[in-house]
């Protein structure tokens, strides 16, 4: 068909592991923008799932509470392109 992705394409934002300045492998925190960045990059080009990856519960959470305020909260009623963006994360 020609509406259907020769390839399935998906991207990472991978906060751990990373390694400090101290050389010392950590978990970075994750951001608001980061989320923002990643799946509005995402959506333009035309990636399939954008992975959140943090080894922190309570970042996961944040993430996770976040993603639904644009996809299934107010903000998915205020802005339909943000929701369609969003909607392409996937926190793990």
């Amino acid at each position: 068909m020609a509406d259907e992705k020769p390839h399935r394409i998906d991207v990472a934002l991978v906060h751990y592991p990373v390694v400090n300045r101290g050389g010392e492998i950590i978990g970075s925190a994750v951001t608001n923008l980061d989320l923002h960045d990643i799946a509005r990059a995402g959506r333009t080009y035309g990636v399939d799932t954008c992975w959140i990856v943090t080894p922190y519960e309570d970042q996961k959470k944040l993430c996770e509470q976040i993603v639904r305020h644009w996809t299934e909260g107010y903000g998915a009623q205020v802005n339909p392109d943000r929701k369609a963006a969003l909607g392409l994360l996937s926190i793990c």
